[in-house]
This record gives structure tokens, sequence and C-alpha cells, in this order.
């Protein structure tokens, strides 16, 4: 009998088809003001633990999963679709390898960026939403609302293959803000953002500097991918640098940069699209900005064309 004879395809088979293809345990999580959805999933894991180990099925908080994955089993921790935000005082913290934090409503079947589906938001002055200390995680299909002059996701120290892709990241800016919306504050490596919407910082007061939205700014870092992210300015900001990139052979593929356009607000502005290092490698980058600018990167593989207003559609070579 093919698998189109059953009515839920490869669900049908329950979760032993799953421990086939190397998945760990798998953590739900919803806050009980998810009032309907909530007593949906109670009555599906609320009762429900892992023979393995022990642990519940389910959960009310999002570290409360996350420290219960094990490292390298490959555990997943799948965070249900809210009208309500996750409202937090500390950073979530990911500290196992090979855990994947996803919220599976809010991705997209076709890439792009994730969906208001689950929002978490920092409440805590000065603290990162997520701070990772640990090498192959993901992170995907989440809303993040960033607090003031504070980073949203932060890679800490020597960090190996991580995966963020599909996110929403908007945060905002009230002062000269030395900080990024996705940051590795050591080495990093080989990790992947992808299909990310990264606001660098909405100002409430005009003209305030924030650094950037993707910043790897050791120069041991190395061979990161930044392909498909959204990248732009918040309005009455001043971003130093969309993507900071200090380290080796990192690749920049079909990202597009665009500066707020005045409305109300002033516009945001971009000081440099990008500022990266001489071996960074840039295929088919946008931008849509008054005045381009870049750095980084030969010029043999540079290039990125500029679709706004006063200057669209050249051929601009990096230097």
């Amino acid at each position: 009998m093919g698998l189109s004879r059953y009515p839920n395809g490869v669900i049908s088979f329950g979760n032993v088809v799953h421990a086939g293809f190397g998945i760990g345990n798998v953590y739900n999580v919803c806050q009980p003001s998810n009032s309907v959805v909530y007593s949906d999933v109670v009555q599906r894991y609320g009762a429900e633990r892992y023979s393995n180990d022990g642990s519940n099925m389910f959960h009310t908080e999002i570290q409360k999963a996350l420290d219960a994955t094990v490292a390298s089993r490959n555990d997943y921790v799948v965070v249900w679709g809210d009208g309500s935000d996750y409202d937090l005082t500390e950073p979530l913290t990911m500290t196992k390898k090979g855990v994947h934090l996803i919220c599976p409503a809010g991705l997209s079947m076709d890439g792009g960026m994730g969906a208001n589906a689950c929002r978490i938001e920092q409440t805590t002055a000065g603290e990162p939403i997520i701070t990772s200390t640990a090498d192959c995680i993901e992170v995907a299909g989440f809303f993040f609302k960033g607090m003031a002059d504070s980073p949203i996701i932060t890679l800490s120290g020597t960090r190996w293959h991580n995966y963020i892709h599909n996110n929403f990241l908007g945060g905002k800016t009230t002062a000269g803000a030395a900080i990024y919306q996705i940051y590795g504050d050591g080495h990093v490596w080989h990790s992947a953002i992808v299909d990310n919407f990264i606001m660098a910082g909405y100002a409430p007061a005009a003209n305030k500097t924030i650094s950037g939205c993707i910043g790897f700014t050791s120069g041991s870092s190395g061979r990161n991918l930044i392909k498909g992210n959204t990248i732009c300015t918040g309005g009455q900001t001043v971003v130093t640098a969309g993507v900071k990139l200090a380290g080796t052979n990192d690749m920049m593929v079909r990202n597009i940069f665009h500066e707020t356009i005045a409305t109300l607000l002033a516009a945001g502005t971009f000081t440099k699209a990008w500022d990266t290092s001489a071996s960074t490698i840039f295929i088919k980058n946008e931008v849509a900005m008054d005045t381009p600018a870049m750095s980084g990167g030969t010029v043999n593989n540079s290039h990125v064309e500029n679709w706004s207003a006063t200057a669209g559609n050249t051929i601009i070579e990096a230097s």
C-alpha cells in the first residue's frame, strides 16, 4: 500500500517513523494564556513522558523545554503559535549541541521572514533574547522583539555550524548603541544566517546610531554564509554597517539592503550596507540606498545592484 493511501502521509505512522531519521525527543511548548490551543496541547501531551529519560513532553515555558533537551540527541523544542507574546525577563540560553528551537506556524514554505505566529519579547534592559553557547543549534520561525540597545541573538564564544533562518528580528535604539541584532562575540565558524528579515533598530528619537544587523566581529571567524536576508534600517536610525564580517572567506549571497523611506518620521540610513574583510565573497546582493556605500571583498568577486530611486539599476564594484 502506497503512502498516498494513508490520510496523513508519514504522520499516519506516528512517532515511530521519526526515530528512524535520527530525531530525538520533541518537546512542545504552549503558555496557558493561549487558551484554546493550550487545552488542546495539554490534552495531547500534558501527561506524557519519554521512556528514555522520563522527561515531560509538554512545557509552559520555553526555557524549561530547552533545559530538558540532551546534547547531540537532535532534540526539538516546538513552540506553538500564539496570540500573546512570550515576555522574557532574562535571555533564553541554548547550551546543548544540536538542539532545534522552532515555531512551525511561523515558517513559510517558500522561505522568507517568519510570520508573527509566535512573538518573543525581551522586557529587561541590556539583555538579548537568546544567548547560545552551543554548536549546531537551529532557531527558526519566530518574531523577535528586542529590548532597546540590546542584541537579539548572541552566539557567544567559539561557535560552529549554527543555523538561524526564517525569523523576523526587530529592535530599537535610544542611543549610539554598539550592538548587532545577530551578534557573534567570539570566533563564529561555518554558520548560516538565511532568509531572515532583520531591522536594525527603530529609533524613538531622530538620528540615533546602531552598529548593524549582523555582526561577527572577530578576525578569527570565517566561512559563514549570509544568504537571502532582507536587512533594513529602522525609522530615524543611522546604521553603521548592515553586516559586519571581520573574519575570512565568508559568503554573502542574494541579500537585500534597504533604507526606510521617510513618512511621518525621518528616514533611516546606512553609512555602509556592509563592512567586511577583503576575503569575503559577494554574489548578487542588492541595495536600495540613495548613496550606496560598502567596503570589503575583492573587485573580481564583489558587486551589488542598486535599485534606489536616484541611482537605480547600476552595478557597483566593492572596493
